[in-house]
């Protein structure tokens, strides 16, 4: 089914005189003139219950859309006019999930979207919620994901410096880090993220503000890169295997994440080192190693790959060896096993003690 679209003033006809505002609530008045524009919100909404005779005012704060931002900035809105007006603060927008009718409930807000959902709130008084009902009103955004794919080394670039004095700063950043983003698409992704108030954009400047929020999306968010051409090699003895990959400007190469545990946490690893490149062939000959058949038995494991994931940020130590960045270690870690996901949570730890938000 196509998405629905709509806008401010269509959505404030859904509060005609006699219609039920969210059961069994029944609009008796709404005015959008005179002293509502004055104190700067859409509308005052008068609701009633049938067969009774009290009626509740309401200063609402219609916008149309669902976006965590402009839930936000549409309940400040309403809280302001309702604290000058007298009466109670009220949203209108196309969705409301089960998330943003808890968030009104705390902040003492009420709120009725397009879809049938809504909470309706005058303390000690009256008490209404309806929920459930899906979103018929999906907001586009210009970037679809901030935290899959390329476009999640934005965020990854935030977890790791907050605070940039502008797009154009940070966008330098990306690039330096690995990852070769336009302008417009680091702006994309900061939009996203500042739609999620993730971000925090001003006077130029980006600060991200919710580091726990945004490491749990970009864990929940990332996917192991699949169908990787895998070699496993026997290297000759003395053979500096990081010098000879480096040796060659063309060829990305980095330790995995699962193989750069040991270097963040306690945590021993059996096996080969697996390292990730971006031409197993060209790596191959760098290396001058034998194959080997048994992989346990070999010295490294090489895994073809061109996800960005495993060279952004990389951690280079004074061998020259370029480890996964921490977050790229417990990303992978925290999807693996039993294990591994122990060693994550120590490296989740780490990666929140050192954000200076």
């Amino acid at each position: 089914m196509k998405a629905k679209k709509t806008d401010e003033a269509a959505m404030l006809t859904r509060f005609g005189v006699g219609k039920i505002a969210l059961s069994p609530l029944v609009v008796r008045k709404l005015s959008i003139e005179g002293v509502v524009r004055d104190i700067g919100v859409d509308a005052r909404l008068e609701l009633g219950a049938p067969g009774s005779s009290d009626s509740f005012f309401f200063d609402v704060e219609c916008k149309s859309r669902s976006t965590p931002e402009t839930i936000q900035l549409a309940m400040t809105k309403a809280k302001s006019a309702a604290a000058i007006s007298g009466a109670w603060p009220m949203i209108q927008v196309p969705f409301l999930s089960p998330q943003h009718l808890e968030l009104l409930e705390m902040e003492r807000v009420s709120g009725i979207d397009l879809c049938g959902n809504g909470i309706v709130i005058v303390p000690g008084r009256l008490y209404v919620v309806r929920t459930g009902k899906p979103n018929q009103y999906p907001d586009s955004r210009p970037l679809s994901n901030p935290y899959r794919m390329d476009s999640a080394m934005v965020a990854r670039l935030l977890l790791d410096h907050p605070h940039w004095n502008s797009l154009t700063e940070l966008a330098t950043a990306v690039g330096a880090a690995g990852a070769k983003l336009s302008l417009s698409q680091v702006s994309k992704a900061v939009h996203a993220l500042s739609e999620e108030l993730i971000v925090i954009k001003n006077a130029g400047t980006i600060r991200m503000i919710d580091p726990l929020r945004l490491l749990d999306k970009l864990g929940q968010n990332w996917k192991k890169p699949q169908n990787s051409t895998r070699r496993a090699i026997r290297m000759p003895p003395g053979r500096g295997w990081a010098q000879a990959l480096s040796s060659h400007q063309s060829l990305r190469w980095a330790v995995t994440g699962e193989s750069s545990a040991g270097h963040y946490a306690m945590f021993s690893q059996g096996g080969p080192l697996r390292l990730a490149v971006s031409d197993a062939e060209l790596a191959t000959q760098l290396l001058n190693g034998k194959p080997e058949l048994i992989p346990n038995f070999a010295d490294l494991e090489l895994i073809e790959s061109d996800a960005l994931d495993f060279y952004f940020a990389n951690e280079i130590d004074e061998n020259g060896m370029r480890w996964a960045s921490r977050l790229q270690t417990w990303l992978e870690l925290q999807s693996g096993d039993a294990r591994q996901q122990d060693a994550a949570r120590d490296i989740r730890k780490q990666l929140l003690e050192n954000v200076k938000v």
